[in-house]
């Protein structure tokens, strides 16, 4: 998908995008902020600032936060919760001077960008500690989260639609695999996990968002085509269900990361 294309739709997406990802705990904003006060951050920019999920939380916990995103929509959002330091612009060329800001943050935003070096880069230009991100990283037990294994419902119903002549994307691997294969590129100085918990969740949970249209790649599917599709994948997985290790941390560039080899993700 074009970048014009994926700004137009987060702009639709904006309407459910709440409604249709999971809340950040409480927990893991508190353990984040106190990370932060750490390490000495008291203003940021959050890029990819989205609904604000993130960024009001932190304000809340005393930060100085400026929200930067390319979705007009994202943004009206996030002003509809008071967030008022916000700027429309795109990662990979930040409209900041350098050393603008304590720190850069990433919440669950690199593995959607086009070119995460260069975002990560530009981050560090503008900041005086770093590129801090918070990701899914490589965990040492636990089971691979559903959405990172073929045959989930959610790719069952890209084969159902492509089947139908729809255009999707190949599975290419959720954000916890797009996060792994970032940090093996380009280790961060730090990371700290900020959540791990066992969770237990049935399959088809996960077809909520494309029911939405919470999901880029089918806000255009007819909608009959969709509910059929969505429907078969319910039949199939009925309620089923996984167990895995959700784990979220807090990582950090001091300076902009070099390549630890082979090609940029």
């Amino acid at each position: 998908m074009s970048l014009r294309g994926t700004i137009d739709a987060f702009d639709e997406i904006s309407r459910v995008f709440d409604e249709t990802r999971d809340p950040i705990r409480p927990s893991t904003i508190g353990r984040i902020a106190t990370l932060l006060d750490k390490w000495g951050v008291r203003t940021i920019l959050e890029a990819g600032v989205g609904t604000g999920r993130v960024s009001l939380p932190l304000r809340a916990a005393g930060l100085e936060v400026t929200g930067i995103d390319a979705s007009r929509g994202m943004l009206h959002k996030a002003r509809e919760k008071s967030l008022d330091r916000l700027v429309r612009g795109d990662a990979h060329r930040l409209p900041f001077r350098a050393r603008a800001f304590d720190a850069v943050l990433f919440a669950h935003v690199l593995h959607l960008l086009d070119d995460p070096p260069r975002a990560l880069r530009e981050a560090c230009r503008v900041s005086r500690g770093g590129a801090i991100a918070l990701v899914e990283p490589p965990t040492a037990t636990g089971g691979e989260r559903f959405e990172d294994l073929r045959g989930n419902p959610r790719q069952r119903v890209y084969e159902l639609l492509r089947a139908e002549g729809v255009p999707v994307p190949p599975h290419a691997g959720g954000p916890r695999i797009r996060d792994r294969h970032l940090l093996e590129q380009y280790p961060p100085d730090h990371l700290e996990v900020v959540d791990d918990e066992e969770v237990t969740e049935r399959l088809t949970d996960d077809l909520h968002a494309l029911e939405r249209r919470g999901s880029r790649w089918t806000l255009h599917v007819p909608e009959d085509v969709l509910a059929r599709a969505i429907a078969q994948a319910r039949a199939e997985f009925g309620d089923r269900t996984v167990t895995y290790r959700r784990v979220e941390a807090l990582v950090r560039w001091e300076r902009s990361p070099s390549v630890a080899g082979g090609a940029a993700p």
